[in-house]
Order: structure tokens, then C-alpha cells, then sequence
């Protein structure tokens, strides 16, 4: 993780004063006050904690009169890019401004680690509406698929085995994720660790003893999340993605889960069409993802 120096930042609104200094350890209890008081929270942490980023340089602290009321994260993964990942604002305090003053010091820790953009899932919808007002613009747009049957349908022959998924499968499923997606969506091997520990499912699909693909999914309450699932480019259309979403249903019907949900991007037909024959319903839920340029 590469560190950053970062002056304060002062931001003069109306008569108060605000100031952004990066945060630090003894922040947390203030930091936890302002997450469970607020009814402005963006968090999007996946297999991480806040305290897990307390000491990132992307990880911003507002204050005003020494007290804190707002903050925000910006920290990449493996990708050139990275993602708004928390933003919090103290009630009263106004997301609109909580951005503009935490922008400019954010942008500038980033540029410094030389990344080229900052991405946020826009949920939720308050969030939305406010990022185009900083420089955010569509990047993709996010839809939530859903089935209320553990059914499977017929299965063409694929010759490919699944197994689960361990330490030792991270280099293979990372280059695996890294030629399936852009840029902007990679998971780094870190991550891949932690959703390995967290997972109800983290399979790999194996041919001539080397992973081609994987998937992994979460479970809450009755339903099962399927968080990802990729084939590299090579070994795509040959039934690989069919054999890894069997195995994740399985797996979910086996621990007596009621339904399964996914989330993929609106314009990903190969994907939508494996999804839709898998008896996954498109629903109402669409979330935008927003980019803007870190230069």
C-alpha cells in the first residue's frame, strides 16, 4: 500500500470552517459514532473493516471545531482505478458538502499513487444524485438478478471438474479475473484471500489439473448472493460458467437456502443469458456506477 503526505485541507462554507486531515487510530470511536448516527452512510467495504483502512492515506477525515462530521475512502484494490468506498456525513452536515471538501485532498493522494480515476457504486440513491454535481460521470449501470427455486436445468458435457477453492488456487484465480474483466472491476489478491475465509462457496473449475474459472457466493439469511463468477477468455463458451453456477446452486439447495441473487452489468449479455437460462429474473434494482478522472 503506498503511503501519502497530505497537507490539511481547508474548505470555508457559509461561516464555518472545515478541515480534512488523513485519519488515524484514536479516530475510530468517533468514526463509528458518525456511521451508526447518520442517515447519509455509503458504505461499501466487501471483506473489509474500517478498521482494516484506518491508516490508508485515501481515508479522509472532516472536522469542524475539532469534532468530527464526516468522512470518506477512496482506496484501490489491484485496479489502476480506485473506488469511493465510504462516505459519511454527519446529519445536518449535507453529502454535497462533505464531497466538496473531500474531493480535492482525495484526488490529490491518489494522483499521487498514480491512479487515473475514481469509481463509486452509487448506492444508495442519495448518492446518486449527487455525484454528477463533482465530476462523477456513468460508468456502468449494475442490475440485480434474482430465482425462488433451487431447480437446475440440463447440463451440456463439459470436460471440466469443480472442486473447492484455497490458498493456493489465488495466483491462478487472480489472472483469471484480471483477463476476464476490465480494469476498473479487478480484485487483487488480497481480496481473493479474504472472500475465500468469508464465501459460504468459493469454487474453482478445473481442467487438465489448472483452474479456468471460478465462483464464490454469500449467504444472508434464506439467500445466497453469488458475488462472482469468471472463465478465462480461453476456456469460455464450453459450459465452464454452466458447471460453476450447478455447483453454487447445489451448494446453496444443500444448505437449505429459499432463494439466489446476482449482480451483473446491464450491458453484459453472455453473462445475463447464462443467468436468464439459470431461471434468473431481472429485477427492478439497478445501480449506477460512476467514474471520474483522478487528473
Amino acid at each position: 500500500m503506498i503511503e501519502a503526505i497530505v497537507p490539511p485541507f481547508v474548505f470555508a462554507k457559509r461561516q464555518n470552517s472545515w478541515s480534512v486531515r488523513p485519519a488515524q487510530d484514536s479516530d475510530l470511536p468517533d468514526v463509528r459514532r458518525v456511521i451508526e448516527t447518520s442517515r447519509h452512510a455509503h458504505l461499501q467495504l466487501d471483506w473489509w473493516t474500517i478498521e482494516d483502512w484506518i491508516s490508508n492515506p485515501g481515508f479522509l477525515i472532516a472536522e469542524q471545531s475539532e469534532r468530527i462530521v464526516g468522512f470518506g475512502l477512496g482506496v484501490r484494490d489491484a485496479a489502476p482505478v480506485a473506488w469511493l468506498r465510504a462516505l459519511v456525513a454527519q446529519d445536518g452536515l449535507g453529502i454535497g458538502a462533505l464531497l466538496s471538501a473531500l474531493l480535492p485532498p482525495m484526488l490529490t493522494t491518489l494522483r499521487r499513487q498514480g491512479i487515473r480515476a475514481l469509481n463509486c457504486m452509487a448506492w444508495p440513491a442519495w448518492l446518486a444524485e449527487k455525484l454528477p454535481e463533482h465530476g462523477f460521470r456513468p460508468l456502468a449501470q449494475v442490475l440485480t438478478l434474482r430465482r425462488n427455486e433451487m431447480s437446475l436445468p440440463p447440463l451440456s458435457p463439459c470436460q471440466a471438474s469443480v472442486r473447492l477453492a484455497n490458498s493456493t488456487d489465488l495466483d491462478a484465480v487472480t489472472e483469471i479475473d484480471h483477463a476476464a474483466f476490465g480494469p476498473d472491476w479487478w480484485y487483487s489478491q488480497t481480496t481473493f484471500f479474504r472472500a475465500i475465509r468469508s464465501a459460504s462457496r468459493f469454487a474453482v473449475a478445473v481442467r487438465d489439473s489448472q483452474p479456468v474459472g471460478y465462483a464464490f457466493a454469500h449467504t444472508s439469511g434464506s439467500n445466497t448472493h453469488i458475488t462472482r463468477l469468471a472463465v478465462h477468455l480461453s476456456h469460455q463458451r464450453q459450459g465452464i460458467g454452466a458447471l460453476l453456477m450447478a455447483d453454487l446452486i447445489e451448494h446453496a439447495r444443500a444448505q437449505g437456502m429459499d432463494t439466489m441473487s446476482l449482480n451483473t452489468q446491464t450491458h453484459n449479455q453472455s453473462s445475463l443469458r447464462l443467468y436468464h437460462r439459470f431461471g434468473f429474473s431481472d429485477t427492478d434494482t439497478i445501480i449506477t456506477a460512476f467514474s471520474r478522472a483522478v487528473e
